[in-house]
């Protein structure tokens, strides 16, 4: 079996070996936002992540404002994006309801804003189902494409609170405590 076939078969795992063009370490590179009270309780998450090596940040959520069970591809789902500085970001997140938030503080991998940008600009136009791609699953799937690794599994925190409570130290990234915006 050839390395290239083997390192092809293993899917998202192949991410660990393609270090990203961020080697500015992972501290201040990912984040979540919670909004504990969305979705009837259940909560609602937002995503950012550092663009560049300065303070430069990509952030956003697919909010589904009309609070329906399935949005059809192409409709509006809610998604909106924004670039900008920590500062900004933080400021953006308080005034749409955020909560509190947590950051990588350490990861064994470098993060890559050029894929975590294609996967964020998609959710606009993949609708929305209460079930496998909602809210958390754009933050999953941003941040995974991002290079964060070891994020908690959606099948065993299916409601987004459950799933930002689910963050926190594995073998191979820390997140901070949550902290209050």
């Amino acid at each position: 079996m050839s390395v290239a076939f083997f390192a092809a078969s293993i899917g998202p795992l192949t991410k660990l070996a393609h270090a990203s063009a961020l080697g500015c370490g992972a501290a201040k590179g990912a984040y979540v936002f919670v909004r504990p009270s969305g979705a009837n309780g259940l909560g609602h998450v937002g995503w950012g992540y550092r663009t560049t090596c300065g303070d430069s940040y990509s952030f956003g959520s697919v909010e589904n404002p009309n609070g329906k069970p399935h949005i059809n591809a192409g409709a509006d789902n809610g998604f909106w994006r924004q670039n900008g500085t920590e500062s900004q970001m933080l400021s953006a997140m308080r005034s749409r309801g955020y909560l509190s938030y947590k950051m990588t503080t350490a990861s064994s991998t470098r993060f890559d804003p050029d894929p975590a940008d294609t996967v964020a600009a998609a959710a606009a136009g993949r609708g929305y189902d209460v079930i496998g791609n909602n809210c958390a699953d754009t933050v999953w799937d941003v941040l995974h494409a991002y290079g964060v690794p070891d994020l908690p599994y959606l099948q065993l925190h299916p409601a987004p609170n459950n799933w930002y409570g689910g963050l926190g130290h594995t073998t191979h990234v820390d997140w901070s405590a949550s902290t209050a915006l």
